[in-house]
């Protein structure tokens, strides 16, 4: 749909919009559990290989320096991608019931210009 139709049916368009939300909800909630499950496993390697490393060489102030704040971010990581599945979740059911709703709309809007 180019520019101009779009202005002058902006309705269609919000349909089409939630028509090609609505087929990717899937991948987006995929997407956030797979990153978080991957965010978890490096946070646990990280962990498990930072306490290997200081059981060895011994405890190094500049080593933990630089390791907190890649710890930190991969925490950060898990909470932005479990507050976004949690998003997801949520509005999934909303967006369906917009979609389904603009389907019955569209398709009673069909049946009545048909019929004149």
């Amino acid at each position: 749909m180019n520019e101009k139709e779009e202005q002058q049916h902006p309705v269609k368009a919000a349909h089409e919009f939630f028509s090609e939300i609505n087929k990717e909800w899937k991948r987006f909630k995929r997407g956030t559990i797979l990153s978080t499950i991957v965010c978890s496993i490096l946070l646990i390697g990280f962990i498990s290989g930072y306490l290997r490393i200081t059981r060895f060489l011994g405890f190094d102030l500049v080593l933990l320096v630089l390791l907190l704040p890649l710890a930190g971010f991969l925490i950060y990581t898990i909470y932005l991608t479990t507050s976004q599945f949690k998003f997801f979740k949520r509005w999934e059911k909303r967006m369906k019931r917009i979609y389904s709703y603009e389907e019955t709309l569209f398709a009673d809007d069909d049946k009545t210009s048909g019929s004149e």
